[in-house]
C-alpha cells in the first residue's frame, strides 16, 4: 500500500467536522492536522480524529509536519488569506464561494497561480451520482435538444432567524449549486436573470430578508431555466431537478432516509426525506475528497475551472439585483 497523503485541513465548523470525517475515513489520506482562530474548537474536533490542532498556518506546515494538500472549511472571507499562507506548490480544496465576489475570486485564482497552487472548488453536485447520471443523460443528447429545467431547493432544517437576519443571502447560500450544476450540464451560460422572493416571517420582512425566492434564468443557447428556493421545507431536505428536452427528460430525485413503504386501507406511506445536506450528500462529499486526492497525488485535472466559479458568481449577483431593482437582468460577462 502506498504512504497516505497527507492533509491539513482549514476550519472546524459545520463543514470542517464534515471534510474531516471524509478525510480521517479515506485510506489514501492521512489528517495531519487541524487548525482554526477558535483554538478550542480546532483542538476539540482533532481529538476526534486523532490529530494535532493549532490556530496558525505555520504550526500544520512546517518542515517538520509537511503537507501535501489543504482542505479550506473556515468562512468565505479568510480564503484569499489561507491561499496566502499556504505553502507554495501543493492542490488547496475550499468550500464554495472561493471569495465573496467576482474580483475576489480573480484574486484568489492569481495568487494561487503565482505560487503554484492548484484551487479545487466544491460544486458537489458535480459529485453525486444521481446528478452526475442526470447530467450524463442531457450532455449525450439521450432527450434531444434541453428546452427548460426546473429546480427545486427545500432547505431542512430552518436556519434560526439571527442567521437569516445577518447575512443569509438565499441567492449566494442556496441558489450557486444548482446554478453550476446546471450550466455544467447544459454546458451553457445563463444570460439574463429575473429574480422574486418573499419572507415567510414578519421580522424577515421588518429586515428586508426573504426566505422563498424564484429565479428563471434565460441561457445562451435558449434554454429556460427556473430555480425555486426556501429556507423551510418542513418535511425534509427537498432537492429535485428535471430537464426537459424535445426528445425526452431526465430527472433527479429526493432520497428518503429509508426504503420502507406502508400500504394498507389508509393509502400508502413512504419513509420521510433524508434530514439535511450531510446526509443527502454524504457520499457526495467523499467523492470529493476523493478526487482532491487525485489532484494531490498525480494532478489529476479538477472539475470546476475558474471561469465557472466567476460566471456562477455572477449569476448570484444579479439575481440580488434583479429582486432588490425589479425585473430581468442580464448577467456580466455573457453578453
Amino acid at each position: 500500500m502506498s504512504t497516505p497523503l497527507r492533509i491539513a485541513l482549514m476550519g472546524s465548523g459545520r463543514m470542517g467536522t464534515i471534510r474531516a470525517s471524509h478525510i480521517y475515513s479515506n485510506p489514501r489520506a492521512l489528517l495531519t492536522g487541524i487548525l482554526d482562530t477558535d483554538e478550542s474548537a480546532a483542538k476539540a474536533l482533532a481529538e476526534v480524529f486523532s490529530a494535532p490542532s493549532s490556530n496558525c498556518m505555520t504550526s500544520v506546515t512546517s518542515d517538520k509536519n509537511p503537507i501535501q494538500g489543504l482542505v479550506v472549511s473556515s468562512p468565505t472571507h479568510t480564503h484569499i488569506d489561507a491561499i496566502r499562507q499556504a505553502p507554495d506548490g501543493i492542490p488547496i480544496f475550499l468550500e464554495k464561494p472561493i471569495a465573496e465576489d467576482a474580483e475576489g475570486i480573480r484574486e484568489a485564482f492569481s495568487i494561487a497561480n503565482s505560487k503554484g497552487n492548484t484551487l479545487c472548488c466544491s460544486f458537489q453536485r458535480r459529485f453525486d451520482a444521481s446528478y452526475m447520471s442526470a447530467a450524463a443523460s442531457v450532455k449525450n443528447n439521450s432527450i434531444g435538444f434541453p428546452v427548460s429545467a426546473h429546480v427545486t431547493f427545500g432547505d431542512h432544517p430552518c436556519p434560526p432567524l439571527s442567521f437569516l437576519k445577518e447575512g443569509g443571502d438565499i441567492f449566494m447560500d442556496l441558489a450557486p449549486h444548482d446554478v453550476d450544476y446546471i450550466c455544467d450540464t447544459l454546458q451553457d451560460k445563463v444570460k439574463t436573470v429575473y429574480a422574486t422572493g418573499c419572507s415567510s416571517d414578519p421580522s424577515l420582512a421588518a429586515a428586508g430578508v426573504i426566505d422563498n425566492a424564484t429565479m428563471v434564468c434565460e441561457t445562451v443557447k435558449g434554454s429556460t431555466v427556473t430555480l425555486t428556493m426556501s429556507r423551510s421545507a418542513s418535511y425534509g431536505y427537498d432537492q429535485r431537478c428535471t430537464f426537459y428536452g424535445t426528445e425526452g427528460a431526465s430527472s433527479v430525485g429526493n432520497i428518503s432516509k429509508d426504503s420502507s413503504v406502508l400500504a394498507n386501507k389508509d393509502g400508502v406511506t413512504t419513509a420521510v426525506l433524508q434530514h439535511s445536506f450531510p446526509q443527502r450528500f454524504h457520499d457526495a462529499f467523499a467523492s470529493e475528497i476523493d478526487a482532491f486526492l487525485d489532484v494531490v497525488e498525480s494532478g489529476a485535472e479538477w472539475k470546476v475551472t475558474e471561469e465557472e466559479c466567476i460566471h456562477v458568481q455572477n449569476v448570484a449577483d444579479a439575481a440580488g439585483r434583479s429582486w432588490r431593482e425589479g425585473g430581468r437582468v442580464e448577467v456580466a460577462g455573457v453578453l
